[in-house]
């Protein structure tokens, strides 16, 4: 199965921003629209800049590990969805949407054009550019769905 694209993805998130919330948000989403673009703009930026906190070394070398295989060849991803980045700062349920989603484009833009290495995953560890977009990406149709219709 094809990973969806992040550019894409955020693109398509622009798009359908008059849309209900709730047609946008994974069911079972803990979170409003703005928190989630929020966490996912978080963790795309940390991927450039550094997570916070990182699980132990082991748990990133062996079940984490083996999550981020089991993601990328399923090309789906399944966590909690109101599993929050440790470390980061609070959502902010009253950021208004375009807002957040502006925060992700720029999350997405400074991710795109990073050449260096990137900074491991709090539970994967080291992941190269193009795992960490197919993951971004993956990350975000988990909490939006609705941007992945045809």
């Amino acid at each position: 199965m094809s990973s969806p694209d992040l550019a894409g993805l955020v693109e398509r998130l622009h798009q359908n921003l008059d849309r209900p919330e709730r047609d946008l948000l994974a069911p079972g989403s803990t979170w409003n629209l703005s928190q989630t673009v929020q966490h996912c703009a978080q963790t795309v930026r940390y991927s450039v800049t550094g997570y916070p906190v990182l699980k132990p070394a082991l748990f990133r070398a062996t079940a984490g590990s083996l999550a981020k295989r089991v993601f990328l060849r399923r090309g789906a991803m399944k966590h909690p969805l109101g599993a929050v980045i440790d470390g980061a700062p609070p959502l902010d349920p009253a950021l208004p949407v375009p807002e957040a989603a502006a925060g992700l484009a720029e999350a997405v833009a400074l991710f795109t054009g990073h050449t260096a290495e990137h900074a491991p995953h709090p539970a994967y560890g080291r992941c190269s550019h193009d795992e960490f977009a197919r993951l971004h990406a993956l990350h975000l149709a988990e909490h939006l769905p609705a941007l992945t219709e045809r």
